[in-house]
């Protein structure tokens, strides 16, 4: 009876001593985590550079079951490691701001009407679309929404302002929650870029520079060369170009969107990595994923 308790009581302890090792185990519980926890704030002055970053399109694409400009695929991808979302803010019938590329809703959503057309409690009734074409239980976000995600996080919107929309409306939305210092907008030509600075001097914003004389106009528009990221396009630039742009401090963004990012799915990732090596600090792609885990390999 005594060696039965005996072997009993040495059982439970070990058992016992395993639980705990398991649970007090740094690296168990390191597995636990995301990569959230891992993830520091963004400089984007060239001088601080210490990696390549990512902004994902659209907030997102070509995720199965993650529609684009959705909050749960911004979450999915934080989770992974992305910090950078370039989300496109629309207005309503009613005047709210809501996260949509299309005018109409109809392909990236359950609804059918364009979004100019229609209140948001009517856009609300209606559901995100994947880019494979699956109806998801997401709804479509406000401006609003996305910026309380954010709050908080070590991460960047870039926001493309489409036609029609306010600049002011946008920026009083953006200090409204204090997220300046995590904003980046989206500019086509140095004539808005100065506007929008004109508007909101503390703000980054991203500025198209994708030749010398593109690069020589921003230089004398007097915007101050700390809010300025470089947005070379979506046709490679000679290394003489990034140089230039790194010397006053500014980083490079450069879209694979669209046609490099097409090559790459079918031919391989190498590409990424000879942008890398070209110059380029910031990739804004529809493969947020593949292109982060290609420039974090080692």
């Amino acid at each position: 009876m005594y060696i039965n308790k005996l072997k009993f009581n040495s059982l439970y302890v070990l058992i016992f001593s395993t639980f705990l090792f398991w649970n007090c185990n740094p690296s168990h519980k390191v597995d636990q985590l995301t990569q959230v926890s891992n993830q520091n704030e963004i400089s984007f002055k060239y001088a601080h550079k210490t990696k390549n970053l990512v902004s994902a399109h659209r907030g997102g694409s070509g995720i199965e079951n993650y529609p684009e400009n959705c909050i749960e695929t911004f979450q999915y991808l934080y989770e992974k490691g992305i910090q950078i979302f370039e989300i496109d803010v629309a207005l309503t019938k009613d005047q709210n701001l809501v996260l949509m590329h299309d005018n109409s809703l109809q392909r990236t959503s359950t609804g059918r009407q364009d979004v100019n057309q229609i209140p948001l409690s009517q856009l609300k009734e209606y559901f995100l679309v994947d880019d494979f074409g699956n109806s998801t239980s997401y709804r479509i976000p406000t401006f609003t929404e996305a910026l309380q995600w954010g709050k908080e996080k070590p991460i960047y919107f870039m926001i493309d302002i489409k036609k029609d929309v306010s600049y002011q409306k946008i920026i009083d939305e953006i200090r409204k929650y204090k997220m300046e210092n995590n904003v980046v907008l989206v500019s086509y030509s140095t004539q808005q870029a100065k506007k929008l600075h004109s508007l909101a001097p503390e703000m980054l914003l991203s500025v198209a520079m994708r030749n010398e004389r593109e690069f020589e106009d921003v230089m004398k528009s007097k915007i101050p060369t700390d809010k300025i990221i470089a947005f070379t396009g979506t046709k490679r630039s000679p290394s003489s170009l990034y140089d230039k742009i790194h010397s006053k401090n500014i980083m490079v963004i450069f879209g694979t969107l669209g046609n490099i990012d097409k090559s790459a799915k079918a031919k391989g990732n190498i590409i990424y990595q000879e942008l890398e090596k070209q110059g380029v600090d910031i990739f804004a792609t529809d493969r947020a994923l593949d292109v982060y885990q290609t420039l974090n390999k080692n």
